[in-house]
């Protein structure tokens, strides 16, 4: 593309924007590619290339500008990328990377090449010294760009890894010290939580922070922002009383003894509630603090049963309850419901119970991104996000025109008044495209819904792939077969993502891919990149939502309310109805993050400080008071680990005692007290006591351990390490309802 097209592009993208935080004209990307493509390296051997790479590294660090020597590295992967991979660098993809580079969000048509644009930011960032982390979205896409784009690292001198859940500590050790590791977002944050309950300095494995390019930013940064990673391990416990309480909760009548509120997606007892509970279990008092672990068992409970369905937001598989992820659609492993909601829909379900074990420590994606000194990232739909993205993460997002003009044809939706008719259609619908041999993808919010249109697909005489679990290299396999003639996909709403679905032969005569969507989603983007599996790179193709009255959206949030009575359902203004309505539960969406993170934030401070603590003392660096008591310096490794043992101790304590207080804080406002300031107050004291008694404990250990060497064992203290961890996420479903602004005030105060 020449740059004066790109100009225009550029500006009829950046003009359709408006108010979208971005901070630079066309005129400095364009300056930059005309020097990338000005530098042509096709008559230099490979040697010469690493040798030229690897002298821009050498300027880099000591002290010249990246700047300057972002034309040359940008120039030397393009050219490895047209020898070993045979892929051209389009100029959007080296504006992409140019944005990236400079601490930006890029956001990238679908099918445009994101991968590759990752890789001019990641070649700069590894030579300036920088570990490099391009984080995505799962496994498999993790092992896919390691492996597809190695050859061009290689050539500049670079070694690239990937890790995957199932990677070991010597493989994650190995793969965090190449120059570029590629992973899936949760597996560092993981491991940052592992490190955090090492023993020694040679147990960890991540090094520095350094740099991070975040791929599919929309999902891992803002729908993913607010699940908590946890890491865990084995403790005793008792879980009778969660069969006990499921059964008095099932007696409990919806209006009379809790509320619902399917838009905020609480659930709260009455008093009249309360009082019933009380007498089935025969206790009292549970809304005061001495009886916050019934309390919390009771809501745990009301979520279960009030909030929570079977084979929409949960399966049940092999004797497990396992979630199914809200924004794909897909079965999620390793993740579980926070703080005893497990426990209750296991008890729901009739399963066995499992303990939760004892959480040692738990970080959000948001915070975990924020440990790295810089941090970068892309996406095909940022616009929608883009005022969150630049005040949670300090990204301004940079729109990069398509390379090609979309020719994809975006149909009005069809409106039902009943789900059962719109289901009839959508069967119809792919009956007459399937007779034409035209492709077809069908995304689907649940599993449930997946499997009922492939079962009237199927007794239709219509061959049909059903996909609804999670996402991996057979998921994405099935997906890129999807556009050959007389395909027929039903899958979760993004199916593949990451992978491309290329047409058969014949098929662009056709009409192209056609994709159908058989509801629209709390979110617009999830229904943009729907429609953005048809139609990548200016090929043609269509996308129509079949939709009904009786939607999951529109039961939860009550939009029937918004559509003006008696009017038709192909009436313009019912869709506009609806997009009103998707945009006012966005922003209900975006308060109860802002909610999570307002409380989350105080935890995360705290759980620096910790952190900060224990690096101290892995390098020898013990708090004063226990210094001054360790006495015999032969005793110092044992006085170290008495003392991370105390603290990890502590600290998971801690981290029980704020879900305790989360759970039943909005009933300080009955004592006439402010909720949030008490959340404040209460969390403060503890942390602060707590730290008072883990030093006042090892100091006491110190002084007994002249006469009693044992005295500093964990077991002596009654701090023993757990026997083993696991790792998992936590669906955080509860936003806390107290004064956000007396919390905000409050820590505005601390910097």
């Amino acid at each position: 593309m020449k740059l004066r097209d790109l100009r225009t592009r550029f500006a009829h993208a950046l003009s359709t924007a408006r108010g979208i935080p971005i901070k630079d004209e066309l005129r400095s990307y364009e300056r930059i590619v005309r020097e990338i493509r000005a530098l042509d390296f096709s008559d230099r051997d490979d040697d010469a290339l690493a040798a030229l790479a690897g002298a821009a590294a050498e300027r880099i660090r000591a002290g010249g500008e990246e700047r300057r020597e972002l034309p040359l590295v940008f120039a030397i992967a393009a050219e490895a990328s047209r020898r070993r991979l045979g892929l051209e660098p389009f100029d959007e993809q080296l504006v992409a990377g140019i944005a990236m580079h400079q601490g930006k969000l890029a956001q990238v048509q679908t099918g445009e090449g994101k991968t590759l644009a990752a890789v001019f930011p990641a070649c700069l960032g590894a030579l300036c010294g920088r570990g490099v982390h391009v984080l995505t979205a799962n496994d498999y896409l993790a092992r896919r760009d390691a492996d597809w784009m190695r050859p061009v690292y290689g050539l500049l001198g670079l070694r690239a890894a990937s890790i995957s859940a199932e990677s070991g500590p010597a493989e994650r050790r190995s793969a965090y010290r190449a120059e570029v590791t590629c992973a899936a977002a949760r597996e560092p944050g993981f491991d940052c939580l592992r490190d955090q309950l090492c023993g020694t300095l040679e147990e960890q494995v991540l090094r520095d922070l350094s740099m991070a390019i975040v791929d599919e930013a929309d999902s891992i940064l803002i729908d993913e922002a607010r699940v908590p990673l946890v890491i865990a391990g084995a403790a005793p416990g008792d879980t009778a009383d969660v069969g006990r309480i499921d059964r008095v909760v099932r007696g409990l009548r919806s209006g009379e003894d809790y509320d619902v509120d399917r838009e905020g997606r609480r659930v709260s007892l009455r008093l009249e509630g309360h009082a019933r509970i009380e007498r089935a279990l025969g206790v009292e008092g549970i809304h005061e603090e001495a009886g916050a672990r019934v309390f919390a068992r009771v809501h745990a409970a009301l979520h279960a049963h009030a909030l929570l369905s079977r084979d929409v937001d949960y399966v049940v598989r092999k004797g497990r309850v396992e979630p199914v992820d809200e924004f794909t659609g897909r079965i999620v492993e390793r993740r579980q419901w926070s703080w005893g909601i497990q426990a209750a829909l296991e008890a729901k379900e009739g399963l066995a119970i499992r303990r939760d074990g004892r959480v040692y420590g738990s970080i959000t994606m948001q915070d975990f991104v924020g440990l790295y000194e810089r941090l970068a990232a892309m996406t095909a739909t940022a616009v929608p996000s883009a005022e969150e993205f630049a005040g949670s993460y300090g990204l301004a997002t940079v729109i990069v025109p398509a390379v090609k003009p979309v020719a994809r044809i975006d149909e009005p939706d069809v409106v039902f008044a009943t789900r059962e008719e719109k289901l009839r259609a959508v069967v119809r619908e792919i009956d007459r495209a399937h007779a034409g041999q035209r492709p077809v993808l069908l995304g689907t919010v649940s599993v449930r819904e997946s499997e009922e249109l492939a079962d009237r697909l199927l007794r239709c005489g219509i061959p049909c792939e059903a996909l609804n679990a999670r996402q991996d290299a057979r998921e994405a396999g099935l997906v890129s077969r999807a556009g050959r003639r007389g395909a027929v996909t039903i899958s979760t709403n993004m199916a593949g993502r990451g992978t491309d679905i290329r047409l058969g032969e014949g098929v662009a005569g056709l009409g192209g891919l056609y994709v159908i969507g058989t509801n629209r989603h709390e979110s617009r983007k999830i229904d943009d990149q729907l429609r953005g599996r048809a139609g990548r790179q200016g090929e043609p193709g269509s996308t129509r939502f079949f939709i009904s009255l009786e939607d999951p959206l529109f039961e939860r949030y009550g939009v029937p309310e918004f559509l003006p009575g008696g009017a038709a359902l192909d009436e313009p203004r019912v869709l506009g109805e609806i997009d009103r309505a998707q945009r006012i539960i966005e922003a209900q969406h975006h308060r109860i993050r802002e909610a999570l993170r307002t409380y989350a934030r105080l935890v995360e401070l705290d759980r620096r400080r910790v952190r900060e603590l224990r690096d101290q003392a892995l390098h020898g660096c013990l708090p004063s008071g226990i210094e001054a008591a360790r006495g015999d310096p032969a005793l110092r490794p044992r006085v170290v680990q008495a003392f991370l043992c105390s603290l990890d101790c502590f600290w998971a304590d801690h981290l029980l005692l704020v879900e305790d207080i989360k759970e039943g804080i909005g009933l300080e406002r009955f004592a006439g007290r402010d909720p949030g300031l008490e959340y404040i107050r209460r969390v403060g004291s503890a942390f602060d006591a707590g730290l008072e008694g883990v030093e006042r404990s090892v100091t006491e250990a110190c002084k007994q351990a002249a006469e009693n060497p044992g005295a500093l064992s964990p077991e002596a203290l009654g701090v023993p390490r757990p026997s083993s961890t696991w790792t998992y996420q936590v669906d955080e479903l509860t936003p806390i309802r107290f004064d956000l602004a007396a919390m905000a005030k409050w820590f505005r105060s601390l910097f």
